[in-house]
């Protein structure tokens, strides 16, 4: 399929308009549903305005968030919670040393406190300059009627001239570059329908380090024909009476944001229910650390790629399996960035940093692998390379699947896995430690980003120094090294999407039952009702349930493919090459959200879905 095309203006200038603006209780029961879900899943098996353009970018910049929070730390244009709407203006704070001009200073108190009453610590995000490119909008209004408005199946009236809500691109100058696709949904966890966030989706991945106006015009209703009012903050900056209130040094913000809605759309303040803007974050504070780690492991381990040592290799009989001949464990000696601490009684991980900020590494790590040898490559034929991504908190053990033994035999090639550590089995009791203190996030996020080091360093020890090394001679392999793949099934074809973008060895993959963006998938998968329960127990409020999802997601999006779709093909990182990927969906899939890979081929980033799809998909044509 073939998006259909639309012409955009990136605005991630740095001198542009947008860069200016400014073990607790139930442990053990828990770990044992967390245990659960490890077990749910993809088997080994499985298959699948103002023309005034300095004046308005000085009233943006003034917008920062104080240095003494007080009662900033919520946003009071939506008072039923504290920190919407999401994503909020309030906290990006003017600084000049970051791509965009901001950092993202989330307050003590923004954030959600779990059961104990423990706030969530703000200081991680702090290394962002802006919002991810994957987020929805978050938003409350009490008994809200959304029968009206664009859902996930019929989208196609979101960016219609009269369109209910307008979610508004602009460029350097303040100018309209397109308006957003989206469609809303309400938080079916909540049990109290008064009380239920709206969620507002992106029909397609947001740009990078861009600016955002989202508009919503008065006439919605609540579910009795009420007619929905502003909220008295909100009013109050549409009146411009906020002179001697906590508002006022938010004022000329919203002056130059009704402008831009006045001169560009045609809406007036008037007429507005509510409005807000914010601010994407950059590729750098995005990728910056995982660019990093992956050019400082290739240069650290040379051409041929790390050392490679052999555990056992066993021969199978025919009788055992008529397509492997040989299966080869063992372990390859990589950087290691991360460094170790206590949390409880566990060991858990963050990133080792230098001086300077960036991840440096702190000694080495001998990551596992296991390799299938099919019975075509000892008969002296070349074979190619298949790195395969393992299933939701599993092991590279994985690979051994029968489907990937038998396209092994029957297409020459040797498959070959490690762990994703991060998001693996031996990772699985930190996981549950973290949900309780969502502070703690960083330990899945920080180490997923030494997994993929591991499968990419392994990617290249097995191209360079597999078929030669001494235990293997007899057998007379040969390693065809320009025929090397990536495939990965369910969490391996959500991560593969970002092992894709990153590899610069291999630059044909095939993402089995993918998606991306998890603050999406964890609400539309059967395989985290565990987790749900777990986070339910923790922060029982659902408005609070999801501000932490699309708070995690920000650090999530430095691993997640949300972020790099868009450099696969279309704008791959420097020194990368463009890469191609096979999107193979499954039909009704009710662990990964079919509709994040429709949102992925809407944005017009070179990807694209396999024809017989099974459905039309909103803004995509054949």
């Amino acid at each position: 399929m073939n998006r259909i095309h639309e012409r955009r203006t990136h605005s991630g200038s740095r001198d542009g308009f947008a860069a200016r603006l400014g073990a607790p209780r139930g442990v053990l029961a828990c770990a044992i549903a967390l245990l659960t879900l490890t077990s749910v899943g993809c088997s080994e098996d499985a298959q699948p305005t103002s023309d005034d353009t300095t004046g308005l970018a000085d009233a943006l910049a003034a917008d920062a968030a104080p240095a003494d929070w007080g009662p900033a730390d919520c946003d009071p244009l939506v008072p039923s919670h504290c920190a919407m709407p999401w994503p909020s203006n309030l906290y990006l704070a003017a600084d000049d040393s970051r791509a965009t001009g901001n950092t993202l200073e989330l307050g003590p108190g923004t954030l959600p406190r779990n059961a104990d009453n423990k706030p969530i610590d703000p200081k991680p995000w702090r290394r962002l300059d802006g919002y991810g490119v994957g987020t929805s909008l978050l938003v409350h209004f009490a008994h809200i009627d959304v029968s009206g408005l664009p859902s996930e199946s019929a989208m196609d009236g979101s960016t219609d001239d009269d369109a209910q809500l307008v979610w508004l691109q602009v460029d350097a100058s303040g100018k309209k570059v397109r308006r957003v696709p989206w469609w809303v949904e309400l938080d079916s966890t909540e049990d109290d329908v008064a009380a239920r966030t709206l969620f507002v989706r992106s029909g397609v991945i947001l740009e990078e380090a861009a600016h955002y106006i989202v508009a919503i015009r008065k006439g919605l209703k609540d579910t009795n024909g009420k007619a929905l009012a502003p909220s008295p903050a909100f009013q109050a900056l549409v009146d411009g009476t906020t002179a001697g209130s906590t508002l006022a040094g938010r004022q000329a913000r919203f002056e130059a944001v009704f402008g831009v809605l006045a001169a560009e759309e045609g809406i007036e303040r008037d007429d507005l229910l509510l409005a807000w803007d914010f601010v994407t974050a950059s590729s750098d504070a995005v990728h910056g650390d995982m660019l990093t780690m992956r050019d400082k492991a290739l240069a650290t381990v040379g051409a041929q790629g790390p050392e490679i040592t052999v555990g056992e290799i066993r021969e199978l009989s025919e009788a055992e399996s008529v397509e492997t001949a040989l299966e080869v464990t063992g372990t390859v000696r990589v950087p290691h960035y991360m460094s170790p601490f206590k949390m409880g009684s566990q060991t858990a991980w963050r990133m080792h940093r230098g001086a300077d900020g960036k991840p440096t590494q702190d000694g080495w790590r001998d990551a596992p692998f296991w390799v299938v040898v099919p019975r075509i490559a000892l008969t002296g034929k070349p074979v190619g390379l298949v790195q395969y991504g393992h299933g939701l908190n599993g092991t590279g053990n994985q690979v051994k699947g029968s489907f990937n033994r038998q396209m092994g035999e029957k297409h020459g090639l040797i498959f070959f896995a490690a762990n994703m550590i991060g998001m693996s089995t031996e990772d699985v009791g930190n996981i549950v430690s973290m949900i309780f203190d969502v502070s703690q996030f960083p330990i899945l996020s920080d180490r997923l980003h030494q997994g993929m080091v591991d499968y990419l360093l392994l990617g290249r020890a097995m191209r360079e120094r597999f078929a030669a090394l001494p235990q293997l001679a007899k057998y007379g392999i040969e390693v065809d090294k320009k025929d090397f793949y990536y495939s990965g099934i369910s969490q391996g074809g959500i991560f593969g999407a970002t092992y894709m973008a990153l590899s610069t060895d291999v630059t044909r993959g095939h993402l089995g039952v993918p998606g991306n963006n998890y603050s999406i998938l964890l609400h539309r998968s059967v395989d985290f009702a565990e987790f749900f329960a777990m986070v339910r127990a923790n922060y029982p409020n659902a408005a609070d349930q999801a501000v932490l999802l699309a708070t995690i997601q920000l650090l999530w999006d430095s691993i997640d493919p949300v972020s790099h779709y868009r450099h696969i093909r279309k704008e791959p990182f420097a020194g990368t090459p463009a890469h191609d990927v096979l999107l193979a969906s499954a039909k009704g899939d009710y662990q990964v959200a079919l509709l994040t890979n429709e949102t992925v081929v809407r944005s017009d980033l070179g990807v694209a879905l396999m024809r017989d799809y099974g459905k039309a998909v909103s803004g995509v044509v054949e």
